[in-house]
């Protein structure tokens, strides 16, 4: 199974076109819509959003009042032989809240409903930073597989041009031993990248529920989103504060589940003897010797002691995550700018020249090689640098989500 996998990249790696690495294009924008539209996970947060919202709605509904029928003074002994003694009693009894449950009920739900509403807004966040994130990478790995078949292309003709200079005696065998050498190296990197460049595919996929795994990014230049005002609250804060809310309106609830209730009921009485009827009523209320709901009230004070700092630690983290991520991205679009000037056309020129000199004679192949690694790196850094740059960019526009 491994060496057959092994295999299978080498020789996909081999023989990988510029039309295979660039596969059906989708652009970044593109990539977001579908994911948006089409992710379980945005999908499981809208209905836990909704469950919520169908919560709050039945939070604010007062118990049902209970019908009861009773009958007594039947089938006994004596003067309660059969039913000449019924008694029989028909009733509606209605629980009444005291203590504020109700609003103290309705407050708890409709904090959950914020916080299921903000976590929905969290998982479209979240998403979107993935999706940015699997693009570039995606992106990056076609470069670095392009750049790989032509490293493999530029080694297969050096090796061809070694040949033939050894064949001619011009060069020692040793030289054409370290381009075949050289050869290899390039064949390898090449299927290394093919792995990588399939599995980012994948990811970028799954990631927007796509079908199609054969996925290429096009390139996407966006600029840096502006300044988010420190007083605004990131989404991570808005959350803790949702939750925070949640867990005072708890206790709020478990205070007013303390204060015991009040059951009032009214019916009428028929007597079978004489055919007479009588109104009966009653009250009922628990007595709280036993149960106070301390428990409930002690573990809601404290959640909510925890809610509290839970929101500090994400203000704090917020204000941290959006000053890096705007450093990186200044640091990143610094790097790119350098290594994009005139570097790489200044490197692709020293290795055409030296190209020539090589075929004329004039320079050895270690050389060649080295100028050709020296035009390698700096493509690569270039690819880096850029992978860099959308990668803090992403984590900014996540840190700025509101």
């Amino acid at each position: 199974m491994h060496i057959s996998l092994r295999a299978a990249l080498l020789a996909g790696a081999l023989v990988f076109s510029g039309a295979a690495i660039r596969a059906e294009p989708i652009s970044l924008s593109q990539a977001l819509a579908k994911g948006t539209e089409s992710s379980p996970r945005v999908t499981q947060a809208k209905a836990q959003a909704d469950a919520a919202e169908a919560r709050a709605r039945q939070a604010g509904v007062s118990p049902n009042p209970e019908l009861s029928i009773e009958v007594e003074n039947f089938a006994g002994s004596g003067a309660f032989q059969g039913l000449r003694s019924t008694e029989t009693t028909l009733a509606v009894s209605q629980r009444l809240e005291l203590g504020g449950k109700r609003s103290a009920r309705v407050e708890v739900a409709r904090a959950e409903r914020d916080f299921a509403f903000l976590s929905y807004k969290t998982a479209l966040a979240d998403l979107d930073r993935d999706i940015r994130l699997a693009h570039a990478e995606l992106r990056a790995d076609e470069d670095r597989a392009v750049l790989a078949r032509d490293n493999t292309a530029a080694a297969e003709e050096l090796a061809r041009i070694a040949k033939v200079l050894v064949d001619a005696g011009r060069e020692p065998p040793l030289r054409q031993l370290r381009a075949e050498a050289a050869l290899a190296e390039a064949r390898a990197e090449q299927a290394r990248t093919l792995g990588e460049l399939l599995s980012s595919r994948r990811l970028l996929a799954t990631l927007i529920w796509s079908d199609d795994p054969e996925l290429s990014a096009t390139f996407t230049d966006e600029s840096a989103p502006p300044n988010v005002p420190v007083e605004l609250p990131s989404l991570n804060e808005q959350l803790a504060i949702a939750q925070k809310n949640a867990a005072l309106a708890r206790v709020r609830l478990a205070r007013a589940n303390a204060v015991p209730d009040v059951t009032a009921s009214g019916g009428v009485r028929r007597f079978a003897e004489g055919r007479e009827t009588a109104l009966v009523a009653g009250v009922s209320i628990a007595m709280p010797f036993r149960d106070r709901n301390r428990g409930n009230i002690d573990a809601a004070q404290s959640e909510s002691l925890a809610a509290e700092s839970a929101t500090m630690l994400a203000r704090i983290e917020a204000t941290r995550v959006r000053q890096d991520a705007r450093i990186l991205l200044g640091a990143a679009e610094v790097r790119y700018e350098a290594l994009a000037g005139l570097g790489i056309s200044q490197a692709e020129e020293a290795l055409r020249l030296t190209r020539i000199g090589y075929n004329a004679g004039k320079f050895s192949l270690l050389e060649l090689l080295d100028v050709q690694t020296a035009l390698t790196t700096a493509k690569l850094n270039l690819i880096q640098a850029r992978l860099d740059r959308a990668e803090a960019l992403a984590a900014l526009i996540r840190a700025n989500a509101l």
